[in-house]
């Protein structure tokens, strides 16, 4: 096992007063007693979701009406036919939540699309249930600690995040992605390089959060990681083209540059369903804070770039790297903040058994609060969700090199090998 993987172990045999305080702290009684709170508020929201889901005002609309007009050869990405394809088959709404996604995820909701529209929202409900339990399974072996103290710590603190309860009622695709990437995770682990670079590109559904990540494995010369990503990447490509043309990706393309120009007015966000308020990444918090201002956009550009130097410069870490993917991001609403188990459970696995303090103190304590997002978020407007960048923000700058660090058989670079074991 390399050094990354011994040190916190280290640091646990070096104060055992501060374990035993820890164990005091985070008994199994204290984490029943927390996330079952936790669990409830969620159940209650969710409850209170549902109606909109009832009316047709989720994000499903745009899925199932996808997948019915791709199963019935109606041209997609385009904005008025959708708009009367979704008042028609589901409610009306005199504007239409638009299809935002590559051709090739459009796949997963045909057959969905095939009865009506609340018969499909609980089809994918279940089946988003089924991608949470696949996460789970495959995080066991990294989430041993939490186990060991607690048998459903786990599955708990997973079911008990609010970002999770909002993909699941708003039938987004969130949890779909939280299973690409744990797979990624995995495979990397294990040394599949070339393995997590394809399931990598699975998660090209959502390509804002993607492309960064592929980006950062890019610059640490993890080049079987990347062939992996690039043979996936081509292969949905030209799935893409083959069920849609390429003239009508041409049109998908041209859509997300004219959506991208248009969104940034009341009217466009509107239009567009895209409202920066609600997300909680760099975009977001800049241009709420700047009321769209042309500076909120310069720190937005600048920000971003020194995310992408400084995870650059550290080592290779897959929830680092998802960490950056994250916050540079364009479109990132916090219902994929469901993305962030991923790192959190990893490091709550990493600090429950070892010293709170310093650098690792800091992104625990931030990991909690993300984790309190279902008692916060109860008083907290979808407006307001922008805020939620800070405490991501500081958990990707406080993240450390021993939470979740690749085995040395998963680098590519002979040079990272030999710094890894």
């Amino acid at each position: 096992m390399s050094t990354l993987l011994d040190t916190g172990r280290l640091h646990s045999r070096s104060a055992p007063g501060q374990n035993q305080r820890n164990r005091e702290t985070w008994t199994k009684e204290r984490l029943r007693l927390y996330l079952g709170g936790l669990l409830v508020i969620q159940l209650i929201l969710c409850a209170m979701f549902f109606r909109f889901a009832h009316r047709g005002e989720t994000d499903f609309r745009t899925f199932y009406t996808t997948g019915h007009m791709l199963r019935t050869g109606d041209a997609i990405y385009d904005y008025e036919a959708e708009r009367s394809a979704q008042s028609a088959l589901v409610s009306f709404n005199p504007y239409a939540v638009p299809f935002m996604y590559p051709p090739f995820a459009a796949l997963l909701f045909v057959p969905l699309a095939l009865g009506s529209y609340m018969t499909g929202y609980f089809l994918f409900f279940a089946l988003n249930l089924c991608f949470c339990g696949l996460a789970l399974l495959i995080m066991r072996p990294y989430t041993t600690s939490l186990e060991a103290r607690w048998r459903l710590l786990v599955p708990v603190l997973f079911l008990s995040f609010l970002p999770l309860g909002i993909a699941l009622m708003f039938g987004q695709v969130s949890l779909l992605l939280l299973l690409f990437y744990c797979a990624c995770f995995a495979a990397l682990q294990k040394g599949k390089a070339i393995l997590a670079g394809f399931f990598l590109s699975l998660a090209l559904v959502k390509f804002q959060i993607a492309l960064p990540v592929a980006f950062l494995f890019l610059v640490w010369r993890q080049w079987r990681f990347i062939a992996g990503f690039l043979c996936g990447a081509i292969t949905l490509t030209l799935i893409s083209i083959r069920i849609t043309g390429l003239k009508v990706m041409e049109t998908y393309v041209e859509s997300l540059v004219f959506m991208s120009r248009h969104a940034s007015n009341a009217a466009g966000e509107a239009k567009y369903a895209t409202f920066p308020a609600q997300m909680p990444n760099l975009y977001g918090f800049f241009h709420s804070i700047s009321h769209g201002a042309s500076w909120g956009l310069a720190l937005t550009i600048l920000c971003s770039l020194l995310v992408l130097f400084w995870a650059a410069i550290q080592k290779p870490s897959l929830p680092l790297a998802l960490l950056a993917g994250v916050l540079v991001s364009y479109h990132f609403f916090f219902y994929d903040a469901t993305l962030l188990l991923l790192p959190i459970s990893l490091l709550f696995n990493q600090s429950i058994d070892s010293p709170i303090r310093g650098r690792q103190g800091l992104a625990f304590y931030a990991g909690i609060f993300l984790m309190l997002a279902s008692f916060w978020g109860a008083f907290l407007t979808f407006d307001f969700h922008h805020l939620a960048a800070i405490p991501i923000a500081a958990l990707f700058a406080c993240w450390g090199p021993t939470y979740a660090p690749l085995s040395p058989s998963a680098l590519s670079s002979p040079a990272l090998a030999k710094v890894a074991a």
